[in-house]
């Protein structure tokens, strides 16, 4: 799955559970783990990670290659 700025964060979600630690290291609750909000990633980050949407992605693909035998 190509991350970048228009993927949805329920898509990554569903797709990838695990990183709902890093979404909640930044910010987001956990009843948004029940219900991902179906906005763009860069949403998220804009108002989470100050914009930083290149080390936000990093900590997403860190995370995934920690538990995901094949991403």
């Amino acid at each position: 799955m190509e991350i970048g700025a228009d993927t949805l964060v329920c898509d990554l979600l569903t797709r990838y559970p695990a990183v709902f630690d890093v979404f909640e290291r930044h910010g987001m609750c956990t009843d948004c783990r029940a219900a991902p909000p179906p906005v763009p990633l860069g949403h998220f980050v804009n108002k989470h990670c100050n914009g930083d949407l290149p080390g936000f992605v990093q900590e997403l693909r860190r995370r995934i290659l920690e538990t995901e035998p094949n991403p």
